[in-house]
This record gives structure tokens, sequence and C-alpha cells, in this order.
């Protein structure tokens, strides 16, 4: 349906790291042509999926015949809009061109549309979409979960090996291909550290999704490697009953922000009722305070994933149904069921769409600003209570 051919280009800016918007020049964020970059030529497809701020296309190179996901970001809105997008994808295509693991998405390259309206991101295509599409159709046996849950923890291991956090991590954001890889993506909340001791100062904003969100984020503390593995055990909990953590006690319709309020608390997510001794022996070692968690590598040798070659074990089990229905799609509407669209995108309805997300983004926005003041508000209130 569209296609690019242009010559391949970089973003590329002089912007410090926190530097305020307000004082960036035009100058500082420029777009350069790659003269030695070889032309690409591929088409795009049909929709297959779409993010607050992005669409990703099925597509093809026509070059070489070869599957791709395009992931489309749009350079819209207000200068300081569009600095913020420009900065935030050179962080993310720097990040996917650094990672390189079986478990992880790979990356392939950028285009820049020629009139500079919105970028590409050429990703590895994966046939089967994301967990969460495959949890919507089939109910997995456990046999499934531990091998996935392992393959999810190996990413994640590292992910963190290499000093990355997700902040992001749900079913939606999980691939899974054909043979029964898994592969993380959507980094585009992700956050590389310099260093253990600069964690709180360059990552303390607000990232990621609440039904996934650990205690300590919706507290307002810097999201960590311990918030990442509170989200994978959020996943787990997905896989096994097929609802997102405490969709079962609050449904899909929650507040975002009374959703956190609940979570800052520490209440803990209820375990599915199939969950096993083992899988629920598992989680317990997951949800506990933040300095207790266990990182990947040391759940890697709890039992529940101990598997001696998950991607045979994959092919052996395979898909496996349960006799037990899935759970209703209209109890995971929303942003958090990472459904994926399969009809060919229409210019009109998509028009109206963005101009509607951006309505909703500025909500958003403003309702964050006053759920973190009422927090911050009952933090000190409960503090001055315990002196």
């Amino acid at each position: 349906m569209g296609c690019c051919g242009s010559k391949k280009e970089k973003l590329t800016n002089k912007v410090q790291e926190n530097q305020p918007l307000d004082q960036i020049k035009s100058s500082q964020v420029i777009v350069q042509t790659n003269k030695a970059g070889t032309k690409r030529d591929y088409k795009k497809g049909d929709l297959i999926g779409t993010g607050a701020f992005s669409e990703v296309y099925q597509a093809l190179d026509n070059k070489t015949g070869k599957l791709l996901a395009i992931k489309t970001v749009k350079l819209q809105g207000g200068k300081d809009e569009i600095l913020r997008t420009i900065i935030a994808l050179k962080a993310e295509i720097k990040l996917l061109k650094k990672l390189q693991h079986k478990n992880i998405i790979k990356y392939y390259f950028t285009e820049i549309s020629p009139n500079q309206s919105y970028v590409d991101i050429a990703l590895e295509y994966i046939a089967q979409g994301s967990l969460r599409k495959v949890i919507n159709k089939v109910r997995l046996d456990e046999a499934n979960v531990r091998i996935y849950a392992r393959q999810i923890l190996e990413g994640i291991q590292y992910l963190h090996q290499n000093k990355v956090i997700h902040r992001d991590i749900k079913a939606a954001n999980i691939l899974v291909d054909s043979d029964g890889t898994i592969k993380l993506s959507d980094f585009g909340t992700s956050k590389v550290l310099e260093s253990e001791e600069t964690l709180i100062i360059q990552n303390k904003s607000l990232k990621g999704t609440p039904y996934w969100m650990a205690p300590e984020v919706c507290q307002l503390k810097a999201a960590s490697f311990e918030s990442d593995i509170w989200s994978f055990g959020g996943v787990v909990i997905e896989m096994i009953g097929g609802l997102p953590p405490y969709a079962d006690k609050y449904g899909a319709d929650i507040d975002a922000y009374e959703l956190m309020k609940k979570i800052a608390l520490e209440e803990k997510p209820n375990y599915p009722q199939q969950t096993s001794t083992l899988a629920t022996e598992f989680l317990d070692t997951i949800f506990v305070a933040a300095h207790l968690r266990p990182s990947a590598s040391k759940l890697l040798q709890h039992p529940y994933v101990q598997i001696s070659d998950p991607q045979i074990d994959s092919e052996e089990v395979g898909f496996k149904q349960s006799l037990d229905p899935v759970p209703s799609k209209s109890k995971i509407a929303g942003p958090t069921a990472g459904n994926i669209q399969d009809q060919p995108i229409n210019s009109t309805q998509t028009q109206l769409k963005q101009l509607q997300s951006h309505k909703l983004d500025e909500q958003r926005l403003q309702k964050q600003r006053e759920w973190e003041l009422a927090l911050q508000e009952e933090l000190r209130r409960k503090s001055k209570q315990n002196l």
C-alpha cells in the first residue's frame, strides 16, 4: 500500500540529555542523509498493530522478498512534541541496534519519509503476532506457560546484563514466532543506565502500563530491574488465566490512576484459579517488596522454568488448547488487550483516530499531573503519621 525508496537517512541531534525543551534550538535537531547508505525499496501492506504513538505494518522488501514489520512513527504536533518524538526515536533506534539476542526482536534499518513527516523503523516480522493475540485465541497449558516464561526471562536477563530496563513488559509487547520462539519488543519506553548510581536520576519518569506496574513505580519511585521482574510476574498471570493482573478484581474499564493508587499501596494481584502449586511458589517469589525480588538470573534457577531445551520442548508441546474457554475479548478490550487489527488502514478513519488520540493524550497528561500531586500529598501524610 505504501512504498518507500528514499536513501537511508538517520536522525541526529546535538541535544544534551535532560536538556529542557525550551532551551533546545531547531539547529540542534537535524536530519542527515547517509550518503554511503543503500537505497531501501519496500512496500507496506496491511496494518497489523497499533500503539499509542505508532502503527505497525506488514511490509515486503522488494529487493530480497523478505517480510518486514514496519513501525511508522509520525512526526506531528508542535515544535516541542516533534522534538520529544525525535529524541525518543533516536534513543530507541540506538538501543535496538545494540541488542542482539534470540529473544529480542531484530532491528534492520530506519527510513525517514522524503517530506520528513514520519519515520519508518524496519524490524523482524513475526507472523504469529503478539503473545496477547495467542492468549486471545487459546488457553495455554502450563507446559506452554513454563516454556514461554523461561524465554521471556532469558530476554529480560540479557537486557538487565546490558543495563537496560524495559519498563513496559506485558503480553502485547511480547511476540511469538511460529516455532514458539519468544521475542521481546517495543523498546520505546526502555532506559539504558550509565551505571547503577545513576538509576534514580535517569529513570524517575512514569512509563509503562498500569496493570503490569510495580508498586514502587506507582509510588513515583524510579523504575528498576526489580520493577521489570514484577511486570514479568504479571505476564505469567496473564498467560495462566488469560487476563491481565488485577483485571479479575477491577475489570478493564477502571481508571488508570485509580488502579495505580491501589497498586501503590502494594496490593498484590490475585492468581488465577487454575494456578498450580509450583506456579504459586514461583509467583510468590516475585510479588514481594522490590528489595526482596529475585533477579532474572536467579528466577531462571527456579524449578518452574527449569526446561532443558525450550526450543525443542516448544516444538513437542505446540499450542495446546485447554477445554476451558478463553476469556471473552470484551473483558480485556482497550489498550491493555494488545489485539492485532487485520483490516487495511483507512486514511479518514486514521486521521479521526489520531485527533481523538491527541486529545486523550492531553487528558492523560493532566490526569497524571493531578494524580502525582495527590499521591505525593498522601505519601507525605502517611510519613507524618509514622513519625
